[in-house]
């Protein structure tokens, strides 16, 4: 009759894994993405769209573990 509490996982695994899940795909993308500056008469160097994409990616891929995180941690 001893039970333990539930067990709940731990966020920073989930936000760290999103984060390099995210900076490799947003840096897969940048790099065989579409050209969209067309007609604007910008160019940018691929080391910098790389850098500003994959940015993006650690933001985002980190949000998704986040969410993901809460999402598991939270049980009725």
């Amino acid at each position: 009759m001893n039970s333990k509490p539930p067990s709940r996982p731990k966020p920073v695994p989930f936000i760290a894994t999103g984060a390099i899940i995210g900076f490799i795909v947003f840096g897969i993308i940048s790099l065989v993405g579409p050209n969209t500056d067309e007609g604007y008469n910008i160019t940018y160097d691929a080391g910098a769209a790389l850098g500003y994409m994959s940015v993006v990616g650690l933001f985002v891929g980190g949000l998704v573990g986040a969410v993901v995180a809460a999402l598991l941690t939270y049980r009725k």
